[in-house]
């Protein structure tokens, strides 16, 4: 076969995948409450596709009665929301439901007989394979853009931007995706959906991310049979061992798993043993590597389920019973806002500390120096030091005991266990 004719018929199958899908595909045009001051386009995105009190975005009908799905972002704020169809027709949607975590919201149109996409298993998807947008960027109808899914299980995009906990698991892909795009399917080359398309970094960057079709049909069979998304919930909050360089070489001896940064003082791990610093390694004897894996194999059961928490602790393997309860509705939550600042300290100890006990409760922060290495670990005036590597300590003096002992046998640094603004968490503190 020539080469022109392999070239033609690439072009045809990209062109049968456009003429296949592009009449389920729809622009919702949203009209925006008064307050609203923004239309972005994705948490971390560039900016929405905005004119006036109107935001525009994409979406895809997934149920040939009118049920169709968009970014939540997208119609959160709407006072009324319109759907456009390819084939002229202008119809009214109301919301069936919203999950901010996937950022994903279900609408309903009264209709019948409409196109639908079908979905791809994106637990099969490959990095290399082609990949499709179909959207509306920048006011642009039903463009359609091809690349390359780049990447997959993508976590840590808004950190340190939100401290929202969310399900982030997504598929990265270098199809040009611009604002107006949010909220559209990420098409394989049978024009089933792989991923609805959510989140985009600097257009200059061609980084842009989708939610996984598998963890979207979870929630929208949830939101069409509840009005709501039910989630597991162990009340604790990871990273991946080795993401953060310092932290890995303190822990390498583990090996891999997921560290626990936090445990939240209302959720169901605050009342067991299990403590910031400890490295989770398996649920119910399944293994899991990463904060990814974690998030997998909680997600597959059900609040109220109890679990066996396998971790690592301090070169001690333990494993620890939780029973999973539902996670609370998202937070409105501000950064940063009314945090303590550090300030300057008269201190004699090298930590650059200024401490005071707390009858039976450890020792409170009462000051940290600027430049101290208290400082640069990330202590704050008003945290509660608990233990010392994982070693209670009741009094100032225990407490600067502990770290001079802690330091002169762990170069990689001690670990300080801590309560902070409801959280059990943790600072690695080293001094050069």
């Amino acid at each position: 076969m020539q080469p022109a004719e392999l070239v033609r018929l690439f072009e045809q199958a990209q062109m049968e995948v456009f003429k296949r899908s592009a009449s389920a595909v729809v622009i919702l045009e949203a009209e925006l409450s008064p307050e609203t001051e923004d239309g972005a386009d994705g948490a971390g995105g560039e900016g929405g596709a905005k004119r006036g009190s109107r935001s525009e975005g994409s979406g895809f009908v997934v149920r040939a009665d009118g049920v169709i799905v968009t970014n939540q972002h997208v119609v959160s704020r709407a006072q009324r929301i319109s759907v456009r169809f390819r084939d002229g027709r202008r119809l009214d949607a109301r919301v069936l439901g919203l999950d901010e975590r996937t950022d994903l919201a279900v609408l309903q149109v009264e209709a019948a007989q409409l196109p639908v996409l079908a979905f791809a298993d994106s637990d099969a998807a490959a990095v290399g394979q082609l990949v499709y947008a179909i959207g509306i960027p920048f006011g642009q109808e039903w463009s359609f853009t091809a690349g390359m899914l780049s990447g997959t299980g993508r976590t840590r995009l808004l950190a340190p931007t939100s401290l929202l906990p969310l399900v982030e698991d997504y598929l990265q892909t270098d199809a040009l995706i611009n604002p107006g795009h949010s909220g559209g399917p990420l098409l394989d080359r049978e024009g089933r959906v792989l991923g609805m398309n959510t989140l985009i970094t600097r257009t200059e960057r061609g980084l842009a991310f989708a939610v996984p079709a598998n963890l979207l049909q979870q929630t929208i069979t949830q939101i069409l049979a509840a009005g709501k998304v039910s989630r597991p919930w162990l009340g604790i909050r990871v990273e991946t061992l080795g993401e953060t360089q310092v932290l890995g070489e303190r822990l390498a001896a583990a090996g891999r798993g997921a560290v626990v940064l936090a445990v939240e003082a209302e959720g169901p791990a605050f009342r067991t043993d299990l403590r910031p610093a400890d490295v989770i390694q398996s649920v119910d004897g399944k293994r899991v590597g990463s904060a990814l894996e974690l998030q997998r194999e909680l997600s597959a059961r059900k609040a109220g389920q109890p679990v066996r928490v396998g971790v690592w602790r301090m070169g001690t393997l333990k494993t620890i019973n939780v029973p999973l309860a539902e996670l609370p509705p998202a937070p409105q939550l501000v950064l940063e806002a009314g945090r303590p600042q550090r300030s300057p300290v008269s201190s004699q100890e090298r930590f650059g500390l200024k401490l005071r006990e707390l009858k039976g409760h450890g020792v409170r922060v009462e000051g940290v120096e600027a430049t101290s290495a208290s400082a640069r670990a990330g202590l704050l005036p008003e945290d509660v030091v608990t233990e010392v590597e994982n070693r209670p300590v009741r009094t100032v003096a225990d407490c600067l005991a502990a770290l001079r002992s802690g330091l002169s046998r762990n170069t990689a640094g001690v670990l300080v266990q801590l309560e902070r603004q409801g959280l059990r968490t943790f600072v690695l503190l080293r001094v050069d």
